[in-house]
């Protein structure tokens, strides 16, 4: 065999040694999808402060059930002014020291309306703290899903260019030999520089996803990231799923809207019956009798066209609102749902044929063109678009598999997957 034969086919077995270099991961604790979840709703601010706000109105509600409070009240009464009696307590028997309490009594059952109010309001913000959950569940899982889509794509830029890099030593030695040209080295050395540079974008890109990772879990977005994605149960029949998202904690956050603004017209219908009130009073009379006096007051709802008819029209309409609410927010999930479904079955699909069909062909390309090359039979070009075309399909899969796991989790945020056991890393 020739010189020319001998270090081109060493050149080959140097090619094809590269392409099946992996690396190691990083040291340090791999975060998952599930513990990102997980850190992501622990001692979260935002469900802290939904909590404290549902207690808050829970005390209220307790508060305005009860009768409010007696007013003290005081005075001087028919004291002289004019004549020769002015300014005596003594010399009129008019003149009063007066002082006395007042108690209003608001019917039981507006109180109790009232503080019924101040239930559906923390129902309702229970109902949003159960939102929330589920909405940083999910918001945190895509956040991570960015980091791990950033991870993956550096993972394959780097496996390439240490192929690149030992392609362009193997062409530096062929060089040497006679059996490479100039332009061969350049064109190696230009495609080893362009992978650096996305390399050094997947870096950036990177930290940019581990800063938005923060915001859900702090410092654990910057530990290494596990590189396998979690496994999700069976897609259930889309009928399933349709019947699971009305269960959907936002639809249960606007149901309670509807059962406050039902209470709402109650209480609008029960300001039609008035209230009443009670006034003690002492008086003395510093040189006469003391005297005392009892009054009863009662509001006199009478002119209720402009102010308690009013009250009601606005409560019923705010009952409507809610009820339509509801109807666009699960049109909407419904939407939501069919979208995803359909979407998530058709990428299984896309996914089983690039592995069963693109990769493999890609890889066989370029293994025969470094042989080729190493046989002479063709030129360098060839192994470096094969290696470029292999890259890009690496990356297109990359997204296929990044979009796939989207859906997946807005699936599980719409409850496809409730009651089904959440299943560990593969």
């Amino acid at each position: 065999m020739s010189d020319f034969k001998i270090y081109r086919v060493l050149v080959a077995c140097l090619l094809l040694a590269a392409s099946g270099c992996v690396l190691a991961q990083d040291d340090g604790i791999a975060l998952e999808m599930g513990e990102a979840q997980m850190l992501a709703v622990t001692r979260q601010p935002l469900l802290e402060g939904l909590n404290a706000q549902a207690r808050a109105e829970r005390e209220s509600a307790i508060a305005s059930e009860q009768l409010p409070d007696p007013k003290l009240f005081g005075g001087i009464q028919d004291l002289p002014v004019t004549s020769g009696d002015a300014g005596s307590f003594t010399r009129d028997s008019d003149t009063q020291i007066q002082v006395g309490v007042m108690q209003e009594f608001p019917r039981a059952a507006k109180r109790h309306l009232r503080g019924a109010l101040n239930e559906r309001e923390a129902d309702r913000l229970d109902a949003d703290h159960h939102l929330a959950g589920r909405t940083i569940r999910r918001d945190a899982a895509l956040a991570w899903l960015e980091l791990w889509r950033y991870d993956q794509a550096r993972m394959l830029t780097r496996a390439n260019l240490r192929e690149a890099e030992a392609q362009t030593q193997a062409v530096e030695i062929a060089l040497k030999t006679g059996t490479a040209t100039q332009a061969e080295l350049l064109a190696s050395r230009v495609e080893a520089g362009r992978l650096r540079d996305a390399l050094a974008g997947s870096e950036q890109s990177i930290e940019h996803a581990r800063n938005l990772l923060s915001r859900w879990i702090g410092e654990a977005a910057f530990r290494p990231v596990c590189p396998d994605l979690p496994a999700s149960p069976p897609l259930p029949p889309l009928e399933v799923v349709l019947e699971r998202v009305h269960s959907h904690p936002h639809l249960g956050g606007l149901r309670v809207q509807i059962a406050a603004a039902e209470t709402a017209a109650d209480l609008a219908k029960a300001e039609y019956a008035p209230d009443w009130r009670v006034e003690l009073g002492y008086a003395d009379r510093p040189a006469f009798s003391e005297m005392v006096s009892l009054q009863v007051g009662i509001d006199l709802p009478v002119f209720t066209r402009n102010r308690q008819d009013r009250g009601l029209a606005a409560a019923l309409a705010k009952q409507d609102a809610a009820e339509s609410a509801v109807q666009d927010a699960l049109r909407q999930l419904e939407s939501e749902a069919r979208l995803n479904h359909h979407d998530s079955l058709r990428l299984v699909e896309r996914l089983k044929n690039y592995d069963a069909e693109l990769l493999p062909q890609a890889g066989s390309r370029v293994e025969a063109a470094i042989a080729g090359w190493g046989a002479g039979r063709n030129a360098l070009r060839e192994v470096l678009d094969g290696r470029r075309a292999t890259l890009e399909l690496q990356m297109a899969r990359l997204e296929l598999q990044h979009d796939a796991a989207k859906h997946v989790v807005q699936l599980h945020y719409l409850g496809a997957y409730d009651g089904v056991a959440e299943n560990t890393h593969e």
